[in-house]
């Protein structure tokens, strides 16, 4: 559906991007990740078409967005910071984006009832956007961008500044208008996004250094598994020590132990046969992910 091809942006003498190639599909939930300063912002700008590229095109289902501004009407953008009309209702607000996007008058009713249902603003829709709480003001943001009904969104950082009970009421609203159209997400908040998106990018200065599901991520540059077990026995750490593939075992605290050992397989089989073996009490037999945080610093570091 998106395609990049050998997309670049400088900025007078400075690479912010370079030459990237990426497709993403119909239907798809994509987030993009990287430090400060990575070029997720810039990528996201010339994929909405709000800024061209230096070189190198973004194509949507095969059409130029740089020559074809009708595709523009099939984007919804909801920009970092989300710049609100403070001096307006929200009423007016809407009326406003209304006319920036050319909805014809006896379809506007719909399409800000469509929003309005969609973002769930209606108990603030006759109320100044200066008096509304953070989280509301993003669903204001993201009710502009929907009143075309778009089937590609892109937000930029949509959650920032919010608490945590705002932030999940914002993702769950993305993920749920993502079922059926095509969203592109960009977010500091690693954990959050990968509840979101079924597939992450990452950006390091101006490249993509890693392309694939959350989970797939987490198993990127680790060698070994982390496995974590509660149990009541005896000689515990000697005999775990003896299962093949183990490479260490550490108690941290009363009948708790970390278990370090190979990726070729998983050995939770064996240490539960061990703990019938021994009649020990197992109450707990966890495989331990490897943390999101872990892989992007490992990408992004230097």
């Amino acid at each position: 559906m998106i395609t990049l091809t050998n997309l670049s942006k400088k900025f007078d003498s400075q690479l912010v991007i370079n030459n990237l190639n990426l497709k993403i599909k119909e239907s798809e939930i994509v987030g993009l990740l990287g430090p400060n300063g990575a070029g997720k912002t810039t990528t996201l700008r010339m994929i909405a078409g709000v800024i061209p590229p230096s070189k190198g095109t973004v194509n949507i289902d095969g059409q130029n967005i740089a020559v074809a501004d009708i595709l523009k009407k099939r984007i919804g953008y909801l920009p970092e910071n989300n710049p609100l009309y403070s001096d307006l209702t929200v009423e007016e607000y809407l009326s406003f984006w209304a006319d920036m996007k050319e909805i014809a008058k006896e379809k506007r009713p719909e399409a800000i009832d469509f929003v309005i249902d969609r973002c769930g603003i209606a108990d603030v829709y006759y109320r100044p956007i200066s008096e509304l709480s953070k989280g509301y003001r993003q669903r204001v943001g993201l009710s502009q961008a929907l009143l075309t009904r778009p089937d590609i969104l892109i937000f930029d950082e949509p959650t920032e500044g919010l608490d945590p009970n705002q932030r999940q009421d914002i993702a769950a609203l993305i993920k749920d208008l993502g079922k059926k159209r095509t969203v592109i997400i960009s977010s500091h908040v690693l954990t959050e996004l990968s509840k979101i998106a079924s597939r992450l990018i990452i950006i390091h200065k101006g490249n993509i250094v890693a392309d694939d599901s959350p989970e797939n991520l987490k198993k990127i540059g680790s060698n070994s598994q982390t496995i974590e077990m509660e149990v009541k026995g005896i000689n515990v750490v000697s005999q775990i020590k003896k299962i093949a593939g183990v490479l260490g075992v550490k108690q941290t605290k009363p009948n708790y132990f970390i278990i370090k050992a190979e990726k070729k397989r998983d050995l939770r089989e064996d240490i539960f046969k061990l703990s019938v073996k021994n009649k020990w009490i197992l109450l707990t037999l966890v495989a331990k992910e490897r943390a999101i945080e872990d892989v992007f610093s490992q990408l992004t570091s230097g």
